[in-house]
């Protein structure tokens, strides 16, 4: 995505593209550390970026995309999970390694990269089980366990994750 393109709500188009990528960059990944590090990518990203312009080099701002991708979340029992990753790792033979093509020149595909590889590892180096308990720690999770569809609320997530990381940045 070019920053000179009209802001976009999600930067992937289909997670699946992301998908490919984090097996590309971290190896295999076990269903449960995939679909978390799918979750706190999420989540992160949109408190860190959701509503804020960055300044570029030259001090030209530019919009950061409001989600990382834009498909649900459900509330499962051990954590939250995107149905349609869950399908096609369980039920379709799972993803090839295929790195994304991000344009290292376009300031929001540097920032997008970057932010991946960060939070990307430090997500991988928990516990599967870890990332399980933390998640069941966040409110969006907790409202839609046990109601009929448990899709997680999007705008929850990215509100609970802004107050988190502006609290921890004072």
């Amino acid at each position: 995505m070019s920053s000179l393109e009209t802001c976009k709500e999600a930067y992937f188009n289909d997670v699946d593209d992301l998908v490919s990528h984090l097996y590309s960059a971290f190896g295999e990944l076990t269903p449960l550390k995939l679909q978390k590090t799918l979750y706190f990518l999420f989540a992160i990203y949109s408190g860190l970026y959701t509503g804020d312009e960055k300044e570029g080099v030259q001090e030209e701002t530019y919009s950061m995309p409001k989600y990382l991708f834009s498909e649900d979340f459900e509330a499962w029992t051990y954590g939250p999970v995107i149905r349609n990753v869950y399908v096609q790792y369980k039920h379709q033979g799972g993803y090839e390694k295929k790195e994304y093509d991000f344009d290292d020149s376009d300031k929001v595909d540097a920032e997008i990269k970057k932010f991946i590889s960060d939070v990307g590892q430090q997500i991988i180096a928990k516990s599967d089980f870890s990332l399980v308990d933390r998640s069941h720690e966040d409110k969006a999770w907790k409202e839609a366990i046990g109601t009929e569809e448990a899709i997680m609320d999007k705008d929850e997530i990215v509100n609970e994750y802004r107050r988190r990381l502006k609290t921890s940045k004072q």
